[in-house]
């Protein structure tokens, strides 16, 4: 059927991500902490680049002033600009995914739902590599899961910090991520802080790079943000306790990657 049509195998598009690049998301930052227009600038290109490389969906910069707007320009990027007087501190804005401010974003930009999938990703992670994007896909590719994330091994110390959120996981032996060695997926348990208050000692590190189903964005952010999302620093909590689905690809800074994502083939893909 069809000889004459050269079908592209490359699944690593299945979907139609949209990912934003976002200045001043995460809540790693201090809130008496300077950030310089300089080195604001340069974070944001740094990551934009890093995105960019994966050669998954399309990429957008999210910028709250001229500086780092011009330098992603400059990059070669598209940008929007977000005030963020605009968001009340009890729209959890400064959370680890910051849906609220996120789905402001895309829906300024993408008001048709183009794309079905946003990725949200802070600009302020020193350890952020391409191949996370990657990992995200993978961890999506169940219809049945709304959200993605990620999580890493804990490094020394990182298990008595407060400031490092920590995830239980169900993983999948079945589910299998071709082009990382040693990677792998699971469903999301649960997130906390203390991890006394998780049910095993096999914790991993969250990080806070989310992938959205767009109506998942749409659900979450039409709920309140809860008490325990603002204890935990994650409006993915909020997710979490209304039911949303949330799986997981296990990813660290110096992993293998043993096919770029322009070779993935669509059975390399597993739901």
């Amino acid at each position: 059927m069809f000889p004459d049509l050269d079908f592209d195998l490359n699944r690593s598009m299945i979907f139609n991500p949209l990912i934003v690049v976002a200045s001043e998301l995460g809540i790693s930052r201090s809130p008496t902490a300077t950030r310089s227009e300089s080195n604001g600038a340069e974070q944001i290109v740094r990551a934009y680049r890093r995105v960019n490389e994966s050669g998954i969906g399309s990429v957008i910069v999210d910028s709250v002033d001229d500086a780092e707007a011009a330098a992603a320009i400059a990059d070669g990027a598209y940008t929007v600009r977000t005030d963020l007087s605009e968001f009340g501190r009890t729209h959890n804005y400064r959370s680890a995914s910051g849906a609220e401010r996120i789905a402001a974003t895309v829906n300024r930009f993408d008001r048709y739902y183009t794309h079905d999938i946003v990725v949200a990703v802070p600009d302020d992670m020193p350890e952020l590599r391409s191949f996370y994007m990657q990992g995200l896909m993978y961890a999506l590719a169940s219809s049945e899961v709304g959200i993605a994330t990620l999580v890493s091994p804990l490094k020394d110390g990182d298990l008595d910090d407060y400031g490092v959120v920590k995830a239980s996981v169900d993983w999948n032996s079945n589910r299998k991520v071709h082009p990382l060695e040693g990677s792998r997926v699971g469903t999301l348990r649960d997130l906390r802080r203390n991890p006394g208050a998780l049910d095993t000692d096999d914790l991993y590190k969250f990080v806070p790079i989310h992938a959205w189903r767009r109506g998942a964005l749409d659900r979450l952010v039409s709920m309140p943000p809860s008490d325990r999302e603002l204890d935990e620093g994650t409006d993915l909590v909020r997710a979490l306790d209304a039911g949303v689905r949330i799986d997981v690809c296990l990813v660290w800074e110096d992993m293998k990657v043993l096919i770029k994502p322009e070779e993935v083939r669509g059975d390399e893909i597993e739901g």
